[in-house]
């Protein structure tokens, strides 16, 4: 805890000039085969990990698709309390960069969910299928939609300058939301193993259905390399909650 704490110390103390730095462009190919590895804690205790991968390309559709998982998993001692399992695995399209199909395998304490969604961009329709109650949808979805998952390396591909909003359309839940990101400040931050970065910090926001959700929010700091890496991001609860879940693990240069 106490290491958490110097490091978002640094965050706020250290800040660049400006003018001294800018945020790169990612390269046109993601990095198949990165992995990064988070650690997450609660309110300043460790309880788990999350892990996000490039895990290569597959064919979806007849498309060209990056295959993206996101593992998260709570440790031992928080797993005897509330147990987290969870994997999330998207596959996005290698040259229009949209979601093609959306994968979620959950185990949150006594919940469960096996789910796919499989996204027609042409025809703006989504196809879900529950595999445990069996149950069918088909959602309308605006063009370019993202998932939560292809959201985060797509973001990490655009070009950006500071103060500049992005809006995304992201399904997630079988809802879609508007979500709204700005870069709106620059500073220096301290990764664990990987020394001092030059990052930017994301203010994200999301509505549903015109109405701004509230029942949360999160920021990010991200790198200002090309490889526009999430170094630490903060989710903060409506009631005394923080989750705070910073790299550990993976070499953003």
């Amino acid at each position: 805890m106490k290491h958490l704490l110097l490091t978002l110390l640094a965050l706020t103390c250290v800040a660049v000039a400006p003018g001294e730095t800018e945020i790169k462009t990612h390269p046109a190919r993601l990095p198949v085969g990165e992995v990064l590895v988070y650690k997450v804690t609660w309110l300043g205790i460790p309880v788990g990990t999350a892990k996000a991968s490039v895990k290569g390309i597959k064919k979806i559709n007849g498309r060209d698709a990056y295959e993206l998982e996101i593992e998260a998993r709570t440790n031992e001692f928080c797993s005897r309390i509330y147990r987290i399992e969870d994997r999330y695995i998207s596959y996005m399209d290698v040259n229009e960069l949209y979601t093609l199909r959306h994968e979620v395998y959950r185990r949150d304490g006594r919940y469960r969910k096996d789910a796919v969604t499989d996204f027609d961009q042409i025809n703006h329709k989504a196809y879900f299928q529950n595999f445990l109650d069996k149950s069918k949808k088909v959602l309308d979805i605006p063009p370019g939609v993202q998932d939560p998952v292809s959201m985060i390396y797509y973001f990490r591909m655009v070009p950006l300058k500071i103060g500049e909003m992005k809006e995304y359309n992201v399904y997630n839940n079988e809802s879609t939301y508007q979500i709204y990101g700005v870069a709106d400040r620059l500073g220096m931050i301290k990764v664990p193993h990987l020394g001092m970065r030059k990052v930017f910090h994301l203010q994200p926001y999301a509505k549903l259905k015109g109405e701004e959700v509230k029942r949360g929010r999160a920021s990010a700091y991200f790198s200002c390399d090309e490889d526009r890496i999430p170094l630490i991001g903060i989710v903060k609860g409506p009631v005394f909650t923080q989750v705070v879940g910073y790299l550990e693990k993976g070499d953003p240069s």
